[in-house]
């Protein structure tokens, strides 16, 4: 922790995520790591400024197929786009980022309901939200992702997700 030296208050740490939050994980690395197909897929990218934010979609390679089935009566609705959201919470301390993360952990344990090891400095996985939570120092990395049918199976594709903010967050 550091502390101001006029006012002897705890500092917050530096975001530099806080307006970056497609550089995290770059579009290049997303086409990669899904095998999109940027024209047949309309790729696309979003970001919101000061709260790095980052929303990618994408078409699903058989989407005419699963539109089509969903307007039968009947039908059970499937998803025909692939969806990821990386978003970096800055807590400007690691000991407040702590309390957040314990918070969800305790608090939310309904929805995240899954402990995950061996990412950042704490992980946590949602099935119902399909979202992974990484705390790393003071920053919590959320990784929504919604590619795969069962949503329990979003974990492995998000934790490689993870897996490359991470290494940049070094």
């Amino acid at each position: 922790m550091t502390i101001d030296t006029v006012t002897g208050a705890p500092t917050k740490m530096p975001n530099p995520w806080k307006n970056a939050g497609c550089d995290l994980v770059t579009d290049a690395e997303v086409v990669n790591l899904f095998q999109v197909d940027i024209k047949r897929d309309a790729f696309n990218a979003r970001s919101l400024p000061d709260r790095g934010f980052c929303l990618r979609y994408w078409m699903k390679p058989d989407w005419k197929e699963i539109e089509s089935a969903n307007e039968k009566p009947g039908a059970v609705y499937r998803e025909f786009k692939n969806t990821l959201v990386t978003q970096v919470l800055d807590y400007g301390r690691e000991f407040v980022a702590r309390q957040q993360f314990d918070m969800l952990r305790n608090d939310q344990r309904a929805t995240y309901e899954q402990d995950v090891t061996g990412l950042g400095d704490d992980a946590l996985w949602s099935t119902s939200t399909t979202s992974l939570m990484v705390k790393k120092g003071h920053l919590l990395v959320k990784i929504t992702l919604d590619y795969t049918e069962k949503p329990q199976e979003n974990l492995a594709p998000a934790k490689k997700v993870a897996e490359r903010a991470l290494w940049k967050m070094r």
